[in-house]
C-alpha cells in the first residue's frame, strides 16, 4: 500500500481540495491526481466524486477515511516513539487526558505527585475525548484518564474505572432554577441551554437525558470545550451540564451546581494498552489520584454526594 497516497488521500479530506492538498505535501497538482488514482486502483474502491471544480468523498471513501485517519495517526507517532526508546528514561511518566479532566484532577494529582517524588519528569499530551482513542493505539503512553469506555480498531484497550461522577446543571447562583433542590429535563430547556457539539460524547449523553425525559433539547450556544461552556455561564449566557469534578477546572464563586432529575453518572479511569504492565511511576500517580479524589470528597458533603470511588482499598 502507497503510504503517501494514503497522506494525500487525508490531506484532500482536510484541506478541501487536491489542489491545497498538493500545496500542503509541496507536489504538484497533477502527481497529487496521480497518487489518489493509485490509492484507487490498489483499495479496488472509488474514493471521489470527480467534478470539474471539486473532488467530494463517495460513501466508500467516507468509510476509508475513518479508518486510514487511525492508520496513518499510528505511522506518524513512529519518529516519536523512536525518540522515546533512543532517550528512555525511567524517571518519565508519559500521560493523555482530556482538558476538563485534565485540568479538574490530573493537574492536581501531579502536583501532588511532584512532592512526594520530585525527581519523576512527566508528559501531559491533551486530547478531545473524542481525539484521544486513536494515539492510545500506540505505546508510548503510560496511562490514560478518561471518561469510559475507550476503545481503538486496531488494538486492544484495558478499560479501568477508578470513579464515578454525577452530572449535574451549573448556573449563576442568582438564576431562578438556583433555588430548586434537582432539575429535570423541562426544567433546563429553558430556552438558555449551553452545551457541546452533537458530535462529542459528552453532548450524546447530555441529550440522552433530554430525550428520555421527553424534551428535545433547544441550545441556545454551542461549543467544542466545556470549559468554554463554563465560561459563559460565568457570563451569565445561560445554564449548562458538567460533573462537580470537572467543574473545579473553572471559578466557581457566584456559581451552583444542582443534581439532574432522574440522576445521571459518568463513570472515569485509567485506560492502557491490554497486556502493557504498568510501571512504578504510573502507580505512584494512580495512588495521587485515588489521594485527590478522596480530598476533594472529603471538602464538602456534597462532593462526597457527588464523586463515588470504584476502587477496592
Amino acid at each position: 500500500m502507497n503510504i503517501k497516497g494514503l497522506r494525500m488521500f487525508r490531506m484532500i479530506v482536510e484541506k478541501g481540495s487536491l489542489a491545497a492538498a498538493a500545496e500542503a505535501m509541496h507536489i504538484s497538482p497533477p502527481a497529487a491526481s496521480r497518487l489518489i488514482s493509485l490509492l484507487e486502483t490498489e483499495t479496488k474502491l472509488t474514493l471521489f466524486h470527480r467534478t470539474k471544480r471539486r473532488l467530494v468523498l463517495t460513501k466508500q471513501g467516507e468509510e476509508f477515511y475513518q479508518e486510514a485517519a487511525h492508520i496513518l495517526a499510528s505511522f506518524e507517532e513512529i519518529p516519536r516513539i523512536a525518540e522515546d526508546i533512543r532517550n528512555k528514561d525511567m524517571r518519565y511518566l508519559r500521560l493523555i487526558t482530556a482538558p476538563r479532566i485534565g485540568q479538574g484532577l490530573v493537574a492536581p494529582a501531579i502536583a501532588l505527585m511532584r512532592k512526594k517524588k520530585p525527581d519523576i519528569r512527566c508528559k501531559i499530551d491533551i486530547y478531545s475525548r473524542y481525539g484521544i482513542e486513536t494515539p492510545m493505539g500506540t505505546r508510548r503512553y503510560d496511562l490514560g484518564i478518561i471518561s469510559m469506555p475507550v476503545t481503538n480498531p486496531l488494538v486492544e484497550i484495558d478499560n479501568e474505572p477508578l470513579f464515578r461522577v454525577r452530572a449535574e446543571a451549573i448556573m449563576p447562583a442568582t438564576h431562578p432554577l438556583a433555588e430548586k433542590s434537582k432539575l429535570t429535563a423541562e426544567d433546563l430547556n429553558a430556552g438558555d441551554l449551553l452545551g457541546l457539539w452533537p458530535i462529542q460524547q459528552w453532548r450524546k449523553q447530555v441529550d440522552d437525558f433530554f430525550l428520555s425525559g421527553g424534551v428535545k433539547p433547544d441550545y441556545a450556544v454551542e461549543t467544542t470545550s466545556s470549559l468554554m461552556a463554563c465560561q459563559l455561564v460565568r457570563e451569565g449566557a445561560g445554564i449548562t451540564v458538567l460533573d462537580r469534578l470537572c467543574a473545579r477546572s473553572v471559578d466557581q464563586r457566584g456559581l451552583v451546581m444542582k443534581p439532574l432529575s432522574p440522576e445521571r453518572w459518568i463513570v472515569f479511569g485509567i485506560i492502557h494498552q491490554a497486556g502493557h504492565e504498568l510501571g512504578e511511576n504510573a502507580l505512584t500517580f494512580i495512588d495521587c489520584m485515588k489521594e485527590t479524589i478522596t480530598a476533594i470528597r472529603n471538602e464538602s458533603a456534597e462532593n462526597a454526594a457527588a464523586i463515588i470511588p470504584l476502587w477496592e482499598e
